[in-house]
């Protein structure tokens, strides 16, 4: 079948009638555990229109989002190999039954003045989008081919010399329900890797995310794997990722790794409901975290309905991880370190394997507080219950040997029900494992030997 090829609507878009030769979607599902009637994106769709964008090295932006307008409602946004720089910050949440296929490499141009202007900026964390993905029925893969590399040295390097520097995230969404995002290999993020925001039944899968920096005096900061926020009914699976620490060369995939500050693997931010995190590899991170929580005084923050499940930990600082600010004194007002109201229930961490982390659970009201006595003083005012660790195997670090974790409550009347049982974790020293236990009298510890 001969291709029809039509008018472009801007430089660098071509629209194809035939599918012909474009990548088919992904037919991938959540496995072996999924939130209750979890519904990603429309997997058995026809392509409809296929938008190809050719690469252009200046600014791809409008031409992608040409595309996205143009095969919207039905049809593939299909960007091949080469190179796309993104100079336009991309507003693509107006989406609706779409397949986003990127083969190519997509990068975002590197100026620190630029971004300000036209980045998507959250009042959460300062957190901020190079481009933002919404809309109903959308799937966007890579199949093992596509590259999204974020440049991060050249900010790193800036922040290095002004910590106030825009970092955006490599890949967000803000209101995307039903999609699946999958096989892309994601690079050096400026910030955080993705952040998922208000958006719910959205599948993960088969991603590869890696760091490396490579100047000691500008190294990766704040590099998460996934950030989740205001988002319910969702599947994170299948992926590998190797995030900030010092503790390892990665020489052999081509990054070299100094002394760097860590990140999280996955952090449950607040409003974070009903989502699946299971069969990721993480390698140097500060774990799969819960939080941080109650930063912000007058706010209310929900996580609740986790299920952690079949995740590999390497060379991390935390593996198993729930951190909530304590309280404020009296007559404080406007704070934004503690105070803030909330809830954490029912997460559940099983069959976990530790390798060479420091702590295989912590778990602290008190985090940033300036010590145990102050964290007591001014509880926390964000509860904390129904939390399960089970079936923990391997080995931690000699950092803290023979402590192999830390569970930390301001107050007995803001921790309930915390069971710990069948940790199998062998400090190096070969000595009993022990944890730092406070306040955790309504609890069932059971085979932990406390400190």
């Amino acid at each position: 079948m001969k291709t029809l090829q039509l008018s472009a609507l801007v430089a660098g878009l071509s629209v194809l009638v035939s599918a012909e030769g474009v990548p088919k979607t992904p037919q991938i599902f959540a496995h072996p555990k999924e939130p209750k009637n979890f519904q990603p994106g429309r997997l058995n769709r026809p392509h409809g229109r296929v938008c190809k964008v050719t690469p252009d090295a200046t600014d791809s932006g409008p031409a992608i989002l040409a595309a996205a307008h143009k095969c919207n409602h039905g049809g593939t946004v299909f960007l091949p190999s080469g190179d796309f720089v993104i100079a336009t910050a991309l507003d693509l949440t107006f989406l609706d039954d779409v397949d986003f296929a990127i083969w190519g490499n997509i990068t975002f141009k590197q100026d620190i003045d630029l971004w300000p202007t036209q980045a998507f900026q959250y009042s959460y964390q300062s957190a901020s989008m190079f481009w933002r993905f919404g809309g109903k029925n959308v799937n966007i893969y890579g199949d093992g081919k596509g590259v999204i590399d974020g440049a991060g040295q050249f900010w790193w390097s800036a922040m290095a010399k002004n910590s106030s520097v825009m970092r955006p995230c490599l890949l967000g969404t803000d209101g995307l329900h039903h999609a699946t995002i999958s096989g892309l290999k994601m690079l050096n993020p400026p910030g955080w890797f993705n952040l998922i925001s208000n958006s719910t039944d959205v599948l993960v899968s088969d991603m590869t995310m890696l760091v490396g920096s490579q100047l000691t005096g500008a190294p990766a900061k704040n590099t998460d794997g996934w950030d989740i926020y205001r988002s319910s009914n969702i599947v994170i699976q299948n992926s590998v990722i190797v995030n900030t620490d010092g503790k390892t060369n990665f020489q052999s995939m081509g990054l070299l790794r100094k002394v760097l500050i860590r990140a999280d693997c996955v952090s449950f931010k607040p409003n974070s409901t009903q989502v699946v995190v299971q069969g990721l590899d993480c390698t140097g991170s500060h774990g799969i975290s819960v939080g941080s929580l109650g930063q912000y005084q007058g706010e209310t923050d929900l996580v609740e309905d986790l299920y952690i499940y079949n995740i590999t930990m390497t060379n991390a600082g935390d593996f198993a991880r729930i951190k909530v600010w304590p309280g404020v004194p009296p007559n404080v007002t406007g704070s934004t370190s503690g105070g803030g109201l909330g809830l954490v229930r029912n997460v559940t961490y099983e069959n976990m394997h530790s390798v060479n982390n420091d702590h295989v659970i912590s778990v602290s009201q008190c985090y940033y507080a300036k010590s145990q006595d102050a964290c007591n003083q001014y509880p926390s005012k964000l509860v904390i219950e129904d939390i399960l660790f089970k079936d923990f195997e391997g080995t931690t670090s000699k950092k803290y040997d023979p402590k192999i974790g830390d569970l930390t409550c301001s107050s007995p009347d803001v921790c309930h029900n915390i069971e710990v049982v069948n940790i199998n974790v062998t400090p190096p020293s070969g000595k009993a494992a022990v944890f730092n236990c406070v306040n955790m009298q309504d609890s069932n510890l059971g085979n932990v030997t406390c400190a």
